[in-house]
């Protein structure tokens, strides 16, 4: 009669069945307890989150930016923050189209905003498209 392994074969494959038995029962006691090894299920979910977190400030990034492109802003009611979301345009000029609208009652048309100090031909051309009156 031959044998199917040698003594050593037979205590690998012994070994290897007990490994998957003991695997199993691991596995099937996780699922009946949650709480068994729960830094990992933390661990999990805490990278889970900081990812969604991450998208969301994508998301919103990415709408602001798609924002700004898409729509005008009235230089006759804008506060100053949102005349700081136009090119060019930081807090001084901002200050500067505010204080001008006030002592002038507000633009009559978008070509008025040339006769702001520091606003010339080449800043109007950049802004044009993205304001209106």
């Amino acid at each position: 009669m031959e044998r199917w392994f040698t003594p050593q074969e037979r205590g690998v494959v012994l070994f290897l069945i007990f490994a998957l038995v003991l695997g199993g029962i691991i596995y099937i006691y996780k699922l009946k307890n949650p709480y068994f090894a729960p830094e990992l299920k933390i661990t999990r979910e805490e990278k889970r989150d900081a990812e969604i977190q991450e998208l969301i400030q994508k998301t919103k990034t990415n709408l602001e930016s798609l924002d700004s492109l898409t729509t005008q802003v009235n230089i006759n009611k804008a506060s100053k923050k949102e005349l700081m979301k136009l090119s060019g345009i930081g807090e001084v000029y901002a200050q500067r189209i505010i204080d001008y609208r006030e002592r002038n009652n507000g633009f009559k048309n978008i070509e008025e905003i040339k006769r702001i100090r520091g606003i010339g031909k080449k800043k109007f051309d950049k802004l044009k498209e993205k304001i209106t009156i």
